[in-house]
């Protein structure tokens, strides 16, 4: 990124915004408003995904900004059914996200949710053909858990940018942090503000008002204090993005971060797929 005070996280050569826009459920003129205005305000980081379908509004929203391509990066998502080695097909779906977008190339291209009917002995050697293409900068992977994670690497000639997962101060993944840790992966957070559960906990509430925030800069500078993890909160209200992206001047204290680490339960998960459950980490 051409801001040098931006806050990155660092894989091989990816150079990563630690802190991005989600845009799930965000759609139509509103997925267009807030893209434009989170990169006009100085995001620097775009997430989204084939299953969001608002891949068009996002390209829309990234056009109305007037930003150069350059300027910011730039993420999207397929499902493993359009990822099995079928040049045809698998070029075809890329392709397809590239043109609703009306980009070149994305930075980083990741595998939505692990599937057993695609082995991943078919996926990864896709993704990585699409980084080998020019297609995207990057390849990694959502939702995997740490075996997953083995396997993936294992049949990948390129580094796995990272792991997109559900994480806020109210889920437990000690174990899946350190091995991301270990192997220089970094975790990227998606509902980092667990789906607002942040502005009604009386530990994070007690926090904000001592450092005169809110709750969710709050849980957004707790994720970022590791700089190993990246958050990417989805809002569609523009003075939410820019408090979210103060978030990143925020220096919690020691006693703070120790104080939220206490909130992760066995049962924090919010976020379910019909297909696929991680598993827990304890």
């Amino acid at each position: 990124m051409h801001n040098k005070n931006y806050h990155t996280r660092t894989v091989g050569q990816a150079q990563i915004p630690a802190l991005g826009l989600g845009t799930w459920q965000s759609t139509d003129d509103d997925c267009i408003e807030v893209v434009s205005q989170a990169l006009q305000m100085g995001y620097e980081h775009i997430d989204t995904a084939q299953a969001y379908h608002n891949e068009a509004q996002v390209g829309a929203g990234i056009k109305k900004s007037g930003v150069a391509r350059d300027r910011f990066f730039l993420t999207t998502k397929i499902f493993p059914d359009d990822m099995r080695f079928e040049p045809d097909n698998l070029v075809k779906s890329v392709h397809e996200s590239l043109g609703k977008l009306d980009v070149e190339y994305v930075d980083l291209l990741l595998l939505h949710w692990p599937d057993a009917r695609v082995p991943l002995s078919e996926t990864m050697p896709a993704l990585a053909e699409m980084q080998h293409q020019g297609l995207t900068r990057n390849i990694g992977v959502s939702n995997f858990n740490i075996n997953l994670l083995l396997e993936a690497q294992k049949y990948s000639d390129v580094p796995i940018a990272t792991n997109q997962v559900e994480f806020h101060p109210f889920i437990r993944q000690h174990t899946l942090q350190t091995f991301l840790y270990n192997h220089h992966i970094p975790l990227t957070a998606y509902s980092p503000l667990a789906r607002g559960d942040v502005f009604d906990n009386g530990t994070i509430k007690a926090i904000a008002d001592k450092h005169n925030i809110n709750p969710a800069q709050v849980s957004l500078a707790w994720i970022l204090s590791d700089k190993n993890r990246i958050a990417i909160p989805k809002t569609s209200t523009p003075s939410h993005l820019q408090s979210n992206l103060d978030a990143l001047k925020v220096q919690l204290d020691k006693e703070d971060i120790e104080a939220i680490n206490k909130l992760a339960r066995s049962n924090g998960r919010m976020i379910e797929h019909p297909d696929y459950t991680p598993e827990w980490d304890d």
